[in-house]
């Protein structure tokens, strides 16, 4: 147990190390903390190596195409103006006197499809236009970021919680993954609303003038499709563990399975690209594919680490350590 621990801590602080200080990219970074990890613990190098390419080809092989799709159909509903539209409906909704409120509930929503940093850059436009006497500009932008970032590590299709479902063998149980992901963030971004708007008054900026693009609303119906289909077609997958006479209904596995479901949701955001968009909108998958892949290399790269990490049997250590009863709850704080 002390040895893994040391190798843990060692492996970890020189990731953190080469990644901030020598400015080695996270891909490599997790490889090398995988690789000392390994050495230290004593193992040859073809095992530390056989280990790598195992627990990285698995974990892609569980959530490649679900990244891939996700980032396609995040992209799509960005450059088409739908998540703009959307955060403009839901502030009208909620009311000027509500602002730092509907931010939260915009940020929780746009943060499944869309990356929480890409989330940002569009919806930071709407910012200046509704800084008030109710909410600051700094407020708004607290709120705004952390209700994003919640969602986006919590909530799949996006890839920190796909691959943490892979991990824990949870993909064919993805609509409980999603509803568990939406419960729990929904208490966190309340909190994080709260302390928004506290600190928020407490931190003065000045804000720079943003050109806001055109934007041609879309129809409500039109911009939540693409949104809602998939998680419904994945919970109705659930249908049949739940109703026996629907287990010869294959075809709820089939349109449930989550890549076939964010394929439907993909198909259906397609409605939203206007005539003018159509020559550019294949730039715009290529760009998605090409985000997609380098956040592939990392995650998997996270599977290699990982998969060093459980060859030395620190899942059972942690497995008999846990399971007793005087040092299980200590073990489970620390």
């Amino acid at each position: 147990m002390i040895q893994v621990s040391i190798a843990l801590l060692i492996s970890i602080a020189a990731l953190i190390s080469v990644s901030r200080y020598f400015k080695l990219h996270a891909f490599f970074a997790l490889l090398l903390a995988a690789v000392l990890f390994g050495l230290i613990m004593g193992k040859p190098f073809l095992e530390i190596f056989t280990s790598m390419q195992s627990g990285f080809g698995l974990l892609l092989q569980q959530i490649g195409f679900l990244v891939a799709i996700g980032s396609c159909l995040g992209t799509v509903m960005e450059k088409t103006g739908a998540m703009a539209t959307l955060g403009n409906k839901i502030i009208t909704a909620f009311g000027t006197s509500r602002t730092t409120l509907a931010m939260a509930v915009i940020g929780l929503l746009v943060g499944i499809p869309v990356f929480c940093d890409s989330g940002f850059i569009i919806l930071s436009r709407l910012i200046p236009a509704l800084a008030s006497s109710a909410a600051t500009p700094t407020q708004l932008s607290l709120t705004l970021s952390t209700s994003l970032y919640t969602s986006h590590t919590l909530i799949p299709p996006t890839p920190g919680p796909l691959a943490a479902a892979a991990n824990l063998g949870a993909t064919s149980h993805l609509g409980l993954v999603m509803l568990v992901g939406l419960i729990g963030s929904i208490p966190i971004t309340g909190v994080a609303y709260f302390l928004s708007r506290k600190l928020g008054l407490r931190i003065t900026t000045t804000t720079p003038a943003i050109e806001t693009p055109e934007v041609h609303p879309h129809s409500t119906i039109l911009i939540f499709i693409p949104l809602v289909i998939p998680i419904v077609l994945i919970a109705l997958a659930s249908l049949p563990t739940l109703i026996p006479a629907l287990q010869s209904w294959s075809i709820l596995q089939v349109i449930g399975n989550p890549a076939v479901a964010l394929l439907i949701g993909l198909s259906f955001s397609f409605l939203l690209i206007r005539s003018k968009q159509k020559q550019t909108w294949p730039g715009w998958i290529s760009e998605a594919l090409k985000d997609a892949g380098i956040i592939l290399l990392i995650t998997g790269a996270g599977g290699a680490f990982g998969a060093v990490i459980k060859s030395s049997g620190l899942d059972l250590i942690l497995k008999d350590v846990l399971a007793d009863s005087q040092a299980g709850g200590i073990v489970f704080l620390l």
